[in-house]
């Protein structure tokens, strides 16, 4: 009923009544806006984790495909792994990391970094575009490949996830 009273009577709201009104709307808006960025920067971090495991598992599977039939295996001494995979027209070949994206050189007659090395990308490009692979490792002892690369978000190097694997070639 007061407040009926002070409205029909044009004296309007006191300057008490407006800063308090202002600085209730502030806190509201304050406390949406952190909301907001809070769920956005748990959408970013749950999709990258997501596409980092498809992108994961797709490079599992191309690694394996390479790897399991593989032959003529040997370590060089900068830690190189090469091999043989006659169905994928590679001799002495091996893997190498450059610019976030993981290759085959197929061959150890051209130097990786040479114009017209035999490099062949072990996914196609349209695969991850928002992510890069860093720090691939590759090993063979005892007849089995190990390794392990992470997966890095372009746009946001804190989102990473480190990946490991293992085959054993059949041949």
């Amino acid at each position: 009923m007061e407040t009926l009273r002070k409205l029909c009577n044009g004296k309007g709201f006191s300057l008490f009544e407006s800063i308090v009104a202002l600085l209730i709307i502030s806190l509201l808006t304050i406390g949406v806006a952190t909301g907001v960025n809070t769920a956005a920067s748990v959408y970013k971090k749950s999709l990258f984790l997501s596409e980092s495991d498809v992108l994961a598992a797709t490079v599992d599977t191309a690694l394996s495909d390479v790897l399991r039939f593989s032959s003529n295996i040997t370590e060089q001494a900068d830690g190189t792994v090469q091999f043989t995979n006659a169905n994928y027209s590679v001799r002495n070949g091996h893997f190498l990391l450059k610019d976030g994206w993981l290759y085959l050189n197929l061959t150890n007659e051209k130097m990786d970094d040479a114009e017209d090395a035999p490099l062949a990308a072990l996914l196609n490009g349209g695969i991850y575009t928002s992510m890069k692979i860093d720090s691939y490792i590759l090993d063979y002892k005892d007849g089995v490949f190990s390794g392990s690369y992470v997966i890095q978000s372009k746009e946001d190097s804190a989102l990473e996830k480190s990946y490991e694997f293992y085959f054993r070639p059949i041949n």
